[in-house]
């Protein structure tokens, strides 16, 4: 199979002789697999190259690709030998597709089912049945592997590794108690439901699209248009009057937000609701860098999800010139943005844009979002990025803009169109303007940020451009180390953070070779947009 051999030198050309070892181990696996299709194999090798390329003990992480692979082949040969005698063409389609690897599964990954896993029902014929009892015994059997594989990954020091094989866990069995602790559900009846939920439930609160939180007693008059307000009664127009001086605003309190707003009630719940799903996308990718390795090893023995009482505040004003008032004595430039996140007392500001609609209104939100929750992981009082790796501060948060919640809940981050990335693609395709990774890493905040617009335009694109090359590069081989970066970035203490290893030691890859490899990723992306503003 040369296409194999083809991307085995490609996709890991500067790997040592112990992990080409691994991979050729592969490739003689995949040679004599004879019946894996070409998505299992395209998936699988995906996962090889990202592993392969990590850090770590070569032996551990031969051991754990041996592990996955030998499980992932057994299941799709499982599951094969019940789709070759099912009598059903459809049924067996379906149950093919069960192989195929998650990242290549239709519709929206991310979502959980509310409710535990119907039984098969008994009035199905009998074929039928005893097909679709014997496949969800494999699926159960694969899921509970795939999760003690994932408590290997995590000893071994592979946390994305894990994080990737639980969610993989639920998507074949999502009543999987442990798995589902790790993303903060528990099971309440017949129910999955998150601890914040419960306790509303308790309250007899229900969560409404247009107005969140209320009481399940009052909804109906919050439909008809009346308003609770200081306990009586009154106008939805009336409530509007009241509210719009910031003095007196709607609130919403999430699971982990408290947003204020003067603008609506609507509002306030529709930016509820866009961070929320932020936050779960958010702290499930980047579960390393909000965990210490003890914490994350007690978080998959106890299969719980650590609480904090502390809400993450947000404040967004019905106007520009309120947002200006209220945050120009602290930030002379507050006229010229569109928010801000404040360490000095932990709170992100936003005002609504008639400008802007729909995912464009939302991505400074998420921008400054990514701020607040990176910045608030610890009591973090001292200046990031001061002296050096200040691209990095602003890269991921750049980054984060293009996070979109689509129709059918599907999550994605990092489309190739946004703006901020077809920025930094002109710099590597078109201009070549950009500048050696390890001149810039090393710029501290006052360098990165002196030069007129162009240039802090360009660097700035080249900070997207580079996140979204840690994130994305082959199949997030560098993700791992991209989130140890962070960390010592981010370190509450000031010790740590001054002597942060540079970002070609956390990879292990020297800057030329990084620098090579940035720039062929790019380009790989495709030209950049003919729509975009040169």
């Amino acid at each position: 199979m040369p296409f194999v051999q083809d991307l085995t030198r490609v996709a890991i050309p500067s790997v040592s002789p112990r992990r080409r070892r691994v991979c050729g181990w592969l490739v003689g696996r995949l040679n004599s697999g004879g019946g894996l299709s070409p998505a299992w194999f395209c998936g699988q090798f995906l996962l090889l190259t990202s592993l392969v390329m990590a850090a770590g003990p070569p032996d551990r992480l031969a051991l754990l690709i041996k592990q996955q692979l030998a499980t992932d082949a057994q299941f799709a040969a499982d599951l094969e030998s019940v789709a070759d005698t099912c009598e059903v063409p459809a049924l067996a389609t379906e149950i093919r597709q069960l192989a195929v690897p998650l990242e290549q599964q239709p519709g929206n990954i991310d979502h959980l089912p509310t409710h535990i896993r119907p039984e098969i029902p008994a009035t199905l014929p009998p074929e039928e049945k005893a097909v679709r009892v014997r496949v969800r015994k494999l699926q159960t059997d694969y899921a509970q592997d795939l999760y003690l594989l994932s408590r290997k990954a995590l000893a071994d020091g592979y946390p994305t590794m894990a994080y990737r094989l639980v969610r993989e866990v639920l998507f074949h069995d999502p009543d999987h108690a442990r798995a589902r602790g790790l993303f903060g559900y528990l099971r309440d009846g017949d129910d999955w439901t998150t601890h914040f939920a419960a306790s509303k439930k308790k309250k007899g609160e229900v969560w409404h699209e247009e107005f969140g939180w209320l009481p399940a007693k009052n909804v109906s008059r919050y439909v008809a248009g009346e308003r609770l307000y200081q306990g009586r009664w009154i106008t939805a127009e009336k409530e509007e009057t009241l509210r719009s001086d910031f003095k007196n605003p709607w609130e919403q309190k999430t699971e982990h937000f408290f947003i204020r707003t003067n603008h609506s009630q609507q509002q306030g719940a529709h930016l509820a609701a866009s961070v929320e799903a932020f936050h779960g996308y958010f702290m499930r990718e980047f579960a390393a860098f909000f965990r210490t390795p003890a914490q994350l090893d007690k978080l998959f023995k106890d299969g719980t999800q650590a609480r904090s009482g502390d809400l993450y505040e947000i404040d967004h004003f019905r106007l520009r010139t309120e947002f200006v008032q209220r945050l120009a004595p602290r930030c002379p430039n507050a006229g010229q943005i569109n928010g801000i996140y404040m360490p000095s007392d932990r709170k992100a500001y936003f005002f609504h844009n008639p400008d802007l609609a729909g995912d464009a209104s939302l991505e400074t939100l998420y921008h400054e979002v990514t701020h607040q929750l990176l910045s608030e992981s610890s009591h973090l009082t001292n200046p990031v990025g001061n002296a050096h790796d200040f691209w990095v501060v602003e890269g991921i948060a750049c980054y984060f803009e293009s996070f979109r919640v689509g129709e059918n809940g599907a999550i994605t981050v990092g489309d190739i169109n946004h703006p901020r990335i077809q920025a930094a693609r002109l710099q590597v395709v078109e201009t070549q303007d950009y500048e050696p990774l390890a001149r810039f890493t090393a710029y501290g905040m006052l360098p990165f940020q002196q030069g007129d617009l162009p240039v802090l335009q360009r660097r700035y694109a080249q900070a997207t451009g580079l996140a979204h090359f840690l994130m994305n590069f082959q199949n997030g081989i560098y993700r791992d180390g991209f989130i140890e970066y962070l960390v010592q970035i981010y370190s509450p203490d000031r010790r740590v953070r001054a002597r942060a290893k540079t970002l070609d030691q956390i990879l292990g890859v020297p800057y030329a070779t990084l620098d090579t490899q940035y720039a062929a990723y790019m380009r790989g992306l495709g030209p950049p947009s003919a729509a975009l503003p040169k």
